[in-house]
């Protein structure tokens, strides 16, 4: 009778640890389940040992089946096996089917990437000391983290990228002068969180803090990142990068070639109505925003306590130029024809610019790029990360704004 009450403990035991496992870290669990924030941070943060005890406890409850004849065969082999499988899931999903490119993503010039790339497709960019790289959204979904070994003009840059958010961030990995190995782990309010593999530590991707130092702690340094077409990238960046994320050779490994375009294909499937419709794939938001459409694409712009959003539209029917404040501090948000592409600056010339190009030369000097800026996100995910945001904001006069400030 102890054997029984043993066997049915440790196997109960099992299926129950598994169970709030693959629910807050199995990602297709929240199209119908609702996972808590905090259950999935403690998740993350406990993992290994989750995995370990509802291991041990299978084992030792098939070992007091086979060795006793404690339990019910036909109920305990099915048992074990959905054990195994969603213990296997998430561990299966991440680190093969989005593997992770931090220091060893392939790249290609622009030319190579023509066959992959459309002219008219939006990509992300990043540049440092005259070198510049694109990731178009098609190819960085996959492993969602990617950067090349030797950096990029000497820094270490990592592209951070979330499908849901339609939104790539730049950092470079480190907090506090500590490096950072990130992995991808899961996602919540529709936006990517990593996971620092040394510590255990969740980073949410739009904020680029440890999880424990709260939204305003520490966090990674943003990288100024903007989109723009395939072509005006060719045209501004001729000798530029291109990430491509192609499948693994199938004459080098059939079952990863198999498997990468499995994966591809549960991507299409399931990202397509997501892109296309205002529906999201997993509700997860806390915050519902409607000055605008959830799947809206603003450019979100934050500093100090401060946050505003702007749509491409709102600036081309403002004459592709806009001075505006956000945080205190001058910034121009322009869009350029020729590059297709959106970009925001900051303007410390003190005095509003009324001319401005693709790289932030203007009749008052050459302005740098806002770093903090996430181009291109879905309006819902910004809005419900940045619940306070201000919507294209457009001061009349910031000669005025700064003299009342002073």
């Amino acid at each position: 009778m102890i054997w029984e009450i043993a066997h049915w403990s440790l196997l109960i035991t099992s299926l129950g640890i598994a169970f709030v496992y693959f629910r807050d870290l199995g990602d297709v669990t929240q199209a119908f389940l609702k996972v808590r924030r905090r259950n999935m941070i403690f998740a993350i943060r406990h993992e290994r040992q989750m995995t370990a005890v509802s291991a041990l406890c299978l084992g030792a409850a098939a070992t007091l089946h086979w060795g006793t004849g404690a339990g019910i065969g036909w109920l305990f082999i099915p048992a074990a096996m959905g054990v195994l499988l969603v213990l296997a899931f998430p561990w299966v999903w991440l680190h093969i089917g989005l593997r992770n490119q931090q220091g060893t993503a392939t790249y290609y010039s622009t030319v190579e990437a023509k066959g992959y790339v459309r002219p008219e497709e939006s990509v992300i960019v990043i540049e440092n000391n005259g070198e510049a790289l694109a990731y178009p959204d098609h190819h960085i979904k996959r492993p969602h983290l990617a950067s090349r070994p030797e950096g990029l003009g000497g820094e270490d840059v990592l592209m951070t990228y979330c499908a849901m958010s339609h939104l790539g961030l730049a950092y470079q990995p480190s907090i506090d002068g500590e490096d950072l190995d990130l992995e991808v782990i899961a996602q919540h309010g529709n936006n990517l969180i990593m996971k620092d593999v040394t510590t255990g530590e969740p980073i949410q991707q739009v904020y680029g803090t440890r999880e424990r130092d709260g939204r305003h702690g520490p966090s990674m340094r943003p990288w100024p990142t903007f989109r723009m077409s395939f072509r005006g990238f060719e045209k501004a960046f001729p000798d530029g990068q291109v990430f491509l994320n192609k499948p693994v050779s199938f004459a080098l490994n059939p079952l990863l070639n198999l498997f990468d375009n499995v994966i591809e294909a549960i991507f299409l499937w399931a990202l397509t109505p997501h892109h296309h419709s205002e529906a999201l794939m997993f509700e997860t938001l806390d915050v519902e925003d409607d000055r605008l459409p959830r799947k809206t694409l603003v450019w979100g712009v934050s500093a100090g306590n401060e946050s505003v959003a702007y749509t491409e539209d709102f600036v081309r029917e403002n004459g592709n130029l806009i001075n505006s404040t956000v945080g205190g501090r001058a910034i121009v948000v322009a869009y350029d024809d020729a590059h297709e592409s959106l970009g925001v600056f900051y303007n410390d010339s003190s005095a509003p610019v009324s001319a401005i190009d693709f790289r932030g030369n203007t009749d008052r000097g050459p302005l740098k790029r806002v770093e903090t800026v996430q181009a291109g996100a879905y309006w819902c995910v910004w809005a419900n990360f940045f619940p306070q945001t201000d919507l294209n904001r457009m001061p009349a006069d910031l000669s005025q704004e700064a003299a009342a400030a002073a």
